[in-house]
């Protein structure tokens, strides 16, 4: 790569500062809603559904705005060595977080709302995993500490491992599907009609 290639690439990655830093904070914003869900209720109120819709939404916007990072850097639009220098802990943070928020509530229909599915979230956790990868390789050359890193994956990949190898059974009209969907209640409001003049 020429030095005058590296420095349009430096270039282009300091312009995406404001965009890594606004879906990290909205985010981080949400991330309080999904932490409270360990397990996915069978059914949900209309008003608490639209809340996890939106922070799954915030969540999946960072995760894919990280796939398209992931896709220029294995094109080699992109040098890895460089997105490292500039965005490791932006990448790197909550990586594990929010692809384990996302894959806890592919298949309930709460997923559609946000605006992904089973088979598009296989296939950025692939792709992110493999970026991942790559930044910590450098991460060592680097000096850094990579045990923390080893464990979280090691454990995110135990996660992983039985979503990744059958995504379909997430997939609407799969026979899966209607065990896991959240029934979502809708709320009764009372109208009220006006007094009629006199009464």
């Amino acid at each position: 790569m020429t030095r005058e290639n590296r420095l349009e690439q430096a270039t282009f990655l300091r312009s995406l500062a404001e965009e890594f830093d606004q879906l990290g904070e909205a985010y981080l914003e949400t991330r309080g809603v999904l932490v409270d869900y360990q397990n996915v209720p069978k059914e949900m109120p209309e008003e608490e559904a639209d809340i996890v819709i939106d922070a799954l939404r915030d969540c999946c916007r960072s995760v894919k705005f990280l796939f398209k990072i992931a896709q220029l850097v294995k094109a080699g639009v992109l040098d890895s060595e460089l997105l490292y220098i500039f965005y490791y802990e932006e990448v790197w943070g909550y990586l594990t977080e929010k692809l384990k928020f996302l894959m806890r509530w592919v298949g309930t229909g709460l997923d559609l709302g946000a605006n992904y599915n089973a088979h598009e979230l296989a296939r950025m956790m692939v792709a992110l995993q493999e970026l991942s990868k790559e930044l910590s390789a450098i991460h060592q050359k680097h000096g850094g500490d990579l045990e923390g890193y080893k464990a979280l994956m090691m454990y995110h990949q135990e996660r992983a491992k039985g979503f990744l190898a059958d995504p379909s059974q997430f997939s609407v009209g799969s026979p899966n599907y209607i065990d896991n969907w959240v029934e979502i209640k809708k709320s009764e409001i009372c109208l009220l009609r006006p007094p009629l003049p006199g009464t």
